[in-house]
């Protein structure tokens, strides 16, 4: 489903909703620049004979992170529907606007970069770059809205220290609109017919530089009055001061800038529903549609649900899931949350505390592997899934936009779709083939066991031996199997090896059952590939999310000793 600015808070519920009920959530991006080191420029390491330590190659993404922006947000809501037996997809696609919402100036200052090889690349593909600008659907990330807020507070307190203009004596025109303004406050003041007077020109709005004279007469001769700008600076109406009305103003104002910060926020939204974070501030109104006349689509309904909402989203543990992320999670980071930290170990501390279960689908596909002699793009890693029909996953009836068999490669929407299809059937093959695996260890383990069992008897060992025999594995030697009276039982010691063959030969062909769903998440299939991202550059190739470092585990090691004692 394509979301743009105009229909965003209008389903922005909606995928709220949908969130908290999702199994997994998939995401990718696509970026304006993937690299602020390309081949053969300054710090191109491609030359090197050793590979970067986990650390240089994050100062590399950070760097990048920091440079560029996320032009295509696109994110995949996973649900399990039990009943029915299939997963039901919910792809998104979202275009992201560096720009002010509806134009409203709040103070945001951005410098927007872009990668021509980055861009040659989007554009081959189809990408709309004016789309972004034209329709994009607004963010802020939480330090923006914190640096924002605290600048609006200290505006008025600046605004008092701002140093007065000099007016020349050869300025005769700044001079008499100077005794303009002094004269109509001073009449005023003798004879106040309104509780206010207005600062203008007959025949033209006031200019910024006369507004500025009006702020600084009255700041300076007239300390007891207030200037205010009215009908968006075309004039300047004076009030005497009133500290219970200048408080009331003061939170008024204050209230107004707070909405239009939280407008800005935009797809902060999304990001806050998937770390469990706070969704106070969402006003009902954006959501409203007077058309709706149900208790529920009502403001003090929809008031109700988003706070039933954040209530699910803060008890949920989200399964993030992406494909070769290491990047993706440095650009979700500085966008949503703020400027990167210079350490890797910080950053891995920072992504684990608002992700604490993520899964690379580029690991899962390469676990065990070479990854480096291996193709794992998306796409390649997809193909063989594609007729693959177990795990059922349907993508729902108003996000079927990407059901056709034209693909839609580089869209971030799509990508997020495809991640979703390979993440459910790539993990039911990966149990499947476990449980297989298992199958023909388990045969061989009583081959072997019972080859001994064999060879003690054969060797007259004396009935206590083979009664303490360990029988843990449900494998009995012969005298005590006799004693079980099994008419299927030989007295020929070696004469279930017969049934260990064929037991074993079934193991090796039987045709394996697919699972039709996710292993449980708290299953120990997955400690293999949670939390593991594939970073093919550096030696190790793996980045733990949830790794201690030192410090960390000499924590929890004293917590142990402390709870034993």
């Amino acid at each position: 489903m394509e979301i743009c600015q105009s229909n965003f808070y209008k389903n922005l519920l909606d995928i709220l909703v949908n969130i908290s009920r999702a199994s997994y959530v998939t995401f990718d991006f696509e970026m304006s620049g993937i690299t602020t080191r390309p081949k053969n420029s300054p710090g191109d390491r491609s030359l090197d004979v050793e590979k970067p330590t986990l650390q240089q190659q994050y100062d590399e993404v950070r760097s990048t992170a920091e440079t560029f922006q996320i032009l295509q947000m696109g994110i995949t809501i996973v649900e399990e529907v039990r009943d029915k037996e299939f997963y039901i997809a919910r792809p998104y696609n979202f275009d992201l606007s560096p720009l002010s919402y509806g134009g409203i100036d709040i103070g945001l200052q951005r410098t927007i970069r872009f990668n021509s090889s980055s861009c040659d690349f989007l554009h081959s593909n189809g990408f709309d770059f004016g789309k972004v600008f034209r329709t994009g659907v607004p963010y802020l990330s939480r330090a923006e809205e914190s640096e924002l807020r605290s600048e609006f507070e200290l505006r008025a307190e600046r605004n008092s220290k701002i140093p007065d203009l000099i007016i020349e004596d050869a300025d005769k025109k700044a001079s008499e609109f100077c005794d303009y303004i002094r004269n109509t406050i001073t009449d005023w003041l003798e004879k106040p017919v309104q509780k206010y007077v207005n600062i203008g020109t007959t025949d033209n709005k006031l200019t910024g530089f006369q507004r500025r004279l009006v702020h600084q007469i009255v700041r300076r001769d007239f300390p007891n009055l207030r200037t205010y700008n009215r009908c968006d600076g075309d004039f300047m109406q004076i009030e005497k001061l009133n500290v219970e009305q200048e408080a009331i103003h003061r939170k008024f104002r204050l209230k107004k800038f707070d909405t239009k910060l939280l407008k800005q926020k935009g797809l902060g939204w999304i990001f806050e529903a998937l770390c469990g974070g706070n969704l106070t501030g969402i006003d009902p109104l954006w959501v409203y549609n007077q058309q709706d006349e149900e208790p529920e689509k009502l403001p003090a309904g929809i008031a109700t649900r988003i706070t039933d909402v954040e209530a699910k989203l803060k008890l949920r543990n989200h399964i993030i899931v992406g494909h070769n992320i290491f990047m993706d999670l440095a650009f979700l980071y500085k966008t949503f949350v703020g400027p990167l930290p210079s350490q890797v170990e910080d950053f891995r501390k920072e992504i684990h505390r608002l992700f604490p279960r993520v899964i690379d689908t580029k690991f899962l596909a390469t676990h065990g592997l070479e990854s480096k002699y291996i193709r794992s793009s998306l796409k390649e890693v997809l193909e063989p899934f594609l007729k693959v029909d177990n795990p059922l996953i349907l993508l729902h009836q108003d996000h079927r936009f990407y059901g056709s068999s034209f693909g839609k490669d580089h869209e971030a929407g799509y990508d997020s779709w495809m991640t979703a299809e390979l993440f459910v059937k790539l993990s039911a093959k990966l149990m499947t083939d476990q449980k297989m695996n298992g199958k023909t260890i388990k045969a061989e383990k009583l081959l072997n066991n019972h080859y001994e069992t064999c060879q003690k008897i054969a060797n007259n060992d004396d009935e206590t031996n083979i009664n303490s025999y360990d029988t843990s594995n449900g494998i009995f030697p012969t005298q005590r199997a006799e004693c079980t009276k099994n008419p299927y039982v030989s007295s020929n010691p070696f004469a279930i090896l017969g049934i260990i063959e064929d037991e074993q030969d079934t193991a090796l062909t039987e045709t394996p059952t697919i699972q039709k769903w996710l292993p449980d998440f708290s299953s120990k299939f997955w400690t293999p590939y949670i939390n593991k991202i594939r970073v093919s550059s550096i030696e190790s190739c793996i980045f733990d999310l949830a790794q201690l470092d030192v410090k960390e585990y000499g924590d929890q090691l004293s917590k142990k000793i402390c709870t034993s004692l």
